[in-house]
């Protein structure tokens, strides 16, 4: 059973519908009549990061900045954030965690309101919930044919880290970076929706191949990116990526993680032919790089293009909690 099978499963559950809720389950948060919107982000040693790699402060700053990522990509304004964790052993590395936490909010200006605490006879489990408010929310279901597909920053560098380490290998610093540290793009966010560029969105937390499905599927829409587009973080260069050469340019490797790492949460949105100036204005405003990547057209499913030529994008890809090895 996969990821989303699981996740189908579990909504069909325990989803039944209430007056109280504009959207319910399916996006990147749910959303309340009145504007509130929520939602919440696990994190689980051993899963999502091992404590030989980074330290509890980083686990707690890098797990509320996931969870807030999800506010990004709605186009809402965070509030709010409330922490739950699990700890086994020492309970003082909760107190790292939390700090670590409330770092990443800081840095967005949201405090933490509350929260439970409990002992795991396991591993240590994070889990950060998050309020928001938001006059109008952006979805994963806007995409239409004739849209422009952008990504904000560069992809892959997470996924670079993360693939150092599990080699033995000690990743290069900006790769490090980028995983214990995602950037913060709630602002652009809120501003595409504020503006009404942003026409859908999505975060990239399982990497870009895997969330433009879920742009297509929501949408009913074919989505197609060029290859030759994608933003390849500059620390996969400096990583040792299987198959990849030191060349400075993009090999099946390093494209590889950019386009199914994950882990960047960086935005993924569409937006409509017209407004390309407008959006490269506005993130020179907020000083953040976008790239557009690729097209929306009639159809469904994801395409790969590359010199002219397409290819369907099946099976696995991206990162799956519950894929079968």
């Amino acid at each position: 059973m996969s990821e989303n099978e699981l996740v189908g499963r579990l909504v069909a559950a325990g989803w039944k519908g209430s007056r109280d809720v504009a959207l319910g389950p399916g996006d990147d948060a749910a959303v309340l009549r009145g504007g509130l919107v929520a939602s919440t982000d696990m994190t689980v040693e051993g899963v999502h990061f091992r404590f030989d790699w980074v330290s509890a402060r980083e686990v707690g700053f890098r797990a509320a900045a996931a969870a807030l990522s999800d506010m990004a990509a709605m186009g809402a304004r965070p509030v709010a954030l409330l922490v739950s964790m699990a700890l086994p052993g020492d309970p003082a590395v909760g107190v790292e965690l939390q700090r670590g936490v409330r770092q990443a909010g800081d840095r967005v200006g949201v405090a933490v309101v509350g929260g439970d605490a409990s002992r795991s006879p396991g591993p240590v489990v994070l889990d950060v919930a998050v309020l928001g408010r938001a006059a109008q929310v952006v979805l994963r279901s806007g995409a239409a044919p004739g849209h422009d597909l952008w990504v904000s920053g560069v992809l892959g560098g997470a996924a670079a880290a993360v693939a150092a380490w599990s080699a033995g290998a000690r990743p290069p610093p900006a790769a490090r970076e980028r995983f214990v540290a995602p950037p913060n793009r709630v602002p652009l966010g809120r501003a595409l929706a504020g503006e009404g560029l942003a026409r859908s969105m999505i975060d990239l937390s399982d990497g870009l191949l895997a969330d433009a499905h879920r742009i297509a599927a929501a949408s009913g829409a074919r989505v197609v990116v060029r290859e030759e587009a994608v933003p390849v973080d500059p620390a996969v260069f400096d990583a040792k990526v299987p198959g990849a050469s030191a060349s400075g340019q993009a090999s099946d490797g390093h494209l590889n993680l950019a386009l199914t790492g994950g882990e960047d949460y960086e935005l993924m949105f569409t937006s409509a032919t017209g407004a390309a100036d407008r959006v490269r204005a506005l993130a020179r405003e907020l000083s953040v790089p976008v790239t557009r990547v690729g097209t929306v057209e009639p159809g469904a499913g994801v395409f790969l293009e590359s010199g002219g030529e397409r290819r369907e994008v099946t099976g696995k890809i991206g990162h799956d909690h519950f894929a079968t090895p």
